[in-house]
């Protein structure tokens, strides 16, 4: 009984806790330059994104229907063709420069305190000696 008592403690506490931490995702999620400078990257929520070992992630927040996403990004070297850019996404580049050529031939180079907006859909080459931005993405799906 002790143990049938222990387990239900423990699934109250966890709900609890739960729920404590869903009421902190409904308060506003401040990043200050400081911490965008370096220790985000460090921090134990920023991780390896799945796509590309060579970047790191750090999720700011979701919506609550998880088709939009806020976060910091950084990623080092890279010269990729998109087929299709998965998603639409701002970027806010805090380092680096990036040149993205579309499909056309046309060319945006942005540079740090730069930003853009690339639609889903869209077709080119992402090239760059390496970046941090912050992005915001929908995905409609």
């Amino acid at each position: 009984m002790k143990r049938v008592q222990a387990v239900v403690a423990g699934v109250v506490l966890a709900a609890m806790a739960f729920q404590a931490g869903a009421a902190d995702l409904l308060k506003p999620q401040k990043i200050t330059a400081a911490f965008a400078a370096g220790p985000v990257f460090s921090d134990p929520k920023a991780g390896p994104d799945p796509e590309d070992k060579n970047a790191t992630d750090y999720a700011i927040g979701f919506s609550k229907d998880k088709k939009m996403e806020a976060g910091l990004y950084k990623a080092g070297a890279s010269d990729s063709p998109i087929e299709s850019y998965p998603v639409d996404e701002f970027c806010y580049f805090l380092t680096g420069v990036v040149t993205l050529t579309s499909s056309d031939g046309s060319k945006v180079v942005l540079h740090p305190h730069e930003a853009v907006f690339i639609p889903k859909g869209w077709k080119g080459r992402w090239t760059t000696k390496g970046y941090t931005k912050y992005y915001v993405t929908y995905d409609s799906k």
